[in-house]
């Protein structure tokens, strides 16, 4: 199959996976999936989306209206269709992208997600040999916060878990190929993370620890927070800004005697440094 076209076989393959995971979490097992890497039949190399030269009131939308299963006859009205991204005050300039097919994935998990009662988000981490950008494998997955009764199962968090854990690295910006489990065309890989949705801090913290070279998302986080929706991180980022004393969530500093021991006995150890 031709690169620009689709991921057809590979997608129906992971798909499948996907729904099996989902259908094991309805059985009872609550344990956090880890996915698998696949690697695409044909030679791949990876190109930045273009630059997006639109405007919202033209932006490409596919038309899928879902149907509404909710219990109020009156949903319809309250919970109206939304076509296009909702982009507040200029926050986005400069950074605004063409879909492809790898960010289509990613929403296309997340759409997946919502259908076997996963959450709404979902995301998709390339491996690119650094020399040529060929893609090497690609790892998938969903928010899992509901069907793991773990917070952290984000799928941006569990999309890294799932790459790290593949390739027995920590470092997803440079991997050496004599340090990955997996093989690699060249002595050096990296990975880059496409998110069906702007990423919370907590993932987008998590990106920069997993040292993602690149990110790239499709909905804002206006449009996560929609009523609806209701993924609102905006109590987060001012939390965040906030001065301790005046935050929501009581945070207290504690002298202890024994707080420094441990960072006096990792600089004067052997480690590994991350």
């Amino acid at each position: 199959m031709n690169a620009n076209t689709g991921l057809s076989i590979e997608k129906a393959f992971m798909f499948k996976k996907l729904h099996l995971n989902l259908k094991n979490y309805k059985s009872g097992g609550n344990s956090p999936c880890l996915s698998e890497p696949v690697s695409p039949e044909e030679r791949i190399i990876y190109k930045l989306p273009p630059e997006y030269s639109g405007s919202e009131s033209h932006q490409k939308w596919d038309g899928y209206i879902p149907p509404c299963t909710l219990d109020a006859k009156e949903a319809d009205h309250v919970f109206p269709i939304q076509t296009a991204n909702i982009k507040v005050n200029n926050l986005y300039n400069g950074i605004e992208h063409c879909s492809d097919r790898w960010i289509e994935l990613a929403c296309e998990t997340a759409l997946k997600s919502v259908q076997e009662k996963g959450g709404p988000f979902g995301a998709v981490i390339l491996q690119l040999d650094k020399e040529t950008n060929q893609v090497i494998r690609y790892w998938k997955n969903f928010n899992q916060v509901t069907l793991t009764n773990d917070p952290t199962a984000h799928a941006e968090v569990m999309a890294i878990r799932s790459a790290c854990k593949s390739l027995g690295v920590f470092n997803l910006g440079e991997i050496k190929k004599e340090d990955a489990l997996l093989d690699q065309p060249g002595e050096l890989s990296y990975c880059i993370i496409y998110s069906s949705s702007e990423p919370c801090p907590m993932c987008y913290s998590a990106i920069c620890w997993a040292n993602l070279k690149v990110l790239l998302f499709a909905a804002t986080r206006f449009d996560a927070a929609v009523q609806g929706v209701n993924f609102s991180d905006e109590e987060i980022y001012n939390e965040l800004a906030t001065p301790y004393p005046d935050r929501n969530l009581k945070v207290l500093q504690c002298t202890a005697g024994n707080s420094l021991d441990a960072f006096n006995l990792w600089k004067r150890s052997a480690k590994i440094t991350y």
